[in-house]
């Protein structure tokens, strides 16, 4: 199956978008939540926001995009108290909601930063193009 790409992202925005998930997670949190924000990006936030934008890339709608980071940045703080706290994981769930919110806010950060292409066709190699 060859899907189109419809939108396109660098190293820059990536790293932008996730040091701000970052830095806007520790201000309510302090030196500690920089520390677990930083360890939960790097192990588990970062990838997991890669593959999702890979996987979103025929979808142009930038909002689209935002959520699926949101939802994102709710699995990494889930995965990450689950982690820590095991079984009493709930019992933090605005951390949860909190990290999914700062997550949100780095991808919409970046929204300038990302190529959309409002045209895509496909053409193999060697078939001559619709008007010329």
């Amino acid at each position: 199956m060859n899907r189109p790409i419809r939108v396109t992202f660098g190293p820059g925005a990536f790293l932008l978008g996730a040091g701000i998930t970052v830095l806007l997670f520790g201000v309510l949190h302090g030196a500690t939540g920089y520390v677990f924000g930083i360890a939960a990006a790097l192990l588990l936030g970062m990838p997991l926001a890669l593959a999702t934008g890979i996987l979103m890339r025929p979808v142009r709608d930038q909002l689209l995009h935002i959520a699926a980071i949101a939802g994102v940045g709710l699995v990494t703080g889930a995965l990450t108290l689950i982690f820590m706290l095991g079984g009493r994981w709930y019992t933090m769930w605005g951390l949860v909601l909190w990290t999914g919110v700062c997550a949100a806010i780095g991808r919409l950060a970046v929204v300038r930063l990302v190529t959309t292409h409002d045209e895509v066709e496909f053409v193999r190699p060697g078939e001559p193009r619709f008007g010329g």
